[in-house]
């Protein structure tokens, strides 16, 4: 039997989304408050939707953790910021481009990631934010 009943499991679910905890998948816990408030920052306490059209490409694993080269590209209209985060990082916020209305959304750069980690794409189009997001494997030496 569980320690925790199933009607106080519904309460502290209830609790937690009413406090505001899971804003994201393990946005909830210590270890992400920088993460949290870079994002809180970027997008003025919006939470970015996941969209299909928002592209995120970079390789799965990284061949040198110093240079990993991310591309972006959208197919959303009116596309005038993107920023990259960083999970686990000292500072989540990357890099941050803003964009022109009548450019073509799509950026080509290179992170600095030193761990394994998580990528997000946060893109404002049309007043709104939207995300999508990729893990990287980062080796520490010769595999």
């Amino acid at each position: 039997m569980s320690p925790v009943s199933p009607p106080r499991r519904r309460f502290l679910r209830l609790l937690a989304w009413c406090s505001g905890l899971p804003l994201w998948p393990r946005l909830g816990y210590p270890d992400d408050a920088r993460l949290r408030q870079a994002l809180q920052e970027l997008t003025g306490g919006t939470l970015p939707k996941y969209h299909p059209g928002v592209g995120l490409r970079m390789p799965s694993r990284a061949v040198s953790r110093l240079a990993v080269p991310v591309r972006v590209a959208c197919r959303l209209r009116r596309v005038d910021m993107i920023a990259l985060l960083v999970r686990d990082h000292p500072d989540p916020l990357a890099a941050r481009f803003n964009l022109s209305p009548r450019m073509r959304p799509a950026i080509r750069t290179h992170l600095r990631i030193l761990q394994d980690s998580e990528v997000i794409a946060v893109v404002r189009a049309d007043g709104r934010y939207f995300r999508q997001s990729a893990k990287i494997s980062v080796s520490e030496g010769c595999s």
